[in-house]
């Protein structure tokens, strides 16, 4: 699954790149790495990223990211691992879900957010949930208590996502939701969760 590029196209993300570099060359990295719970390697100058399972190394203060096979990353893998880098500030997350409506800014995106998020996923495991609680553990997810089958999908290291499946029966049709911790606004803008469930559902299905 592809994300949806954003209005203005790739020219816009690239300059959103851009900012992004110039708001981390500004940061000091040791408190970066402390606050966002990842490595810094001082004699390198790199940092090591976990995002979905796999590791990234970004340059500082160049941010210029690589994979864990060398292959750079693509603009938009890019800007989302340098949001991460430049929003974390280190608060404890709560452990408390709440919906994309909740979240800054978040209620006048709820509709778009049902359409390229919680749709998607229906579409993808709604028929299918243990296939989705297999592929949720090979992402180094791990199940919820609660109703349906629910499982916490580790994004970066402070920004768990909990993808919850309700399978459906003669009556009902399945149904699905996508939830955040209550304190995500500390570690990504609220415009990129609107986007981070397609590419986690991308590395699913992968």
């Amino acid at each position: 699954m592809k994300p949806r590029i954003p209005e203005g196209g790739y020219l816009n993300l690239a300059v959103a790149r851009d900012e992004a570099v110039n708001r981390l060359a500004a940061l000091d990295p040791e408190k970066l790495s402390r606050d966002a719970a990842i490595t810094f390697q001082r004699e390198e100058s790199f940092f090591v990223v976990p995002f979905l399972n796999r590791l990234y190394r970004v340059s500082y203060p160049e941010g210029r990211i690589v994979d864990d096979e060398g292959t750079e990353a693509s603009t938009y893998h890019s800007i989302i691992i340098l949001h991460y880098l430049v929003t974390a500030d280190g608060t404890p997350l709560s452990g408390e879900w709440v919906a994309y409506r909740h979240l800054p800014g978040g209620e006048i995106y709820t509709e778009p957010f049902r359409r390229r998020a919680v749709l998607p996923f229906l579409q993808a495991y709604g028929a299918e949930p243990e296939i989705f609680a297999r592929h949720a553990a090979a992402l180094g997810g791990i199940r919820s208590e609660g109703g349906g089958i629910s499982m916490i999908i580790p994004a970066f290291p402070r920004v768990p996502v909990n993808f919850t499946l309700w399978p459906g029966d003669d009556e009902l049709p399945s149904s699905a939701a996508i939830l955040f911790d209550s304190q995500a606004a500390s570690y990504l803008p609220t415009e990129d969760y609107a986007h981070l469930p397609a590419l986690i559902i991308g590395a699913l299905q992968r």
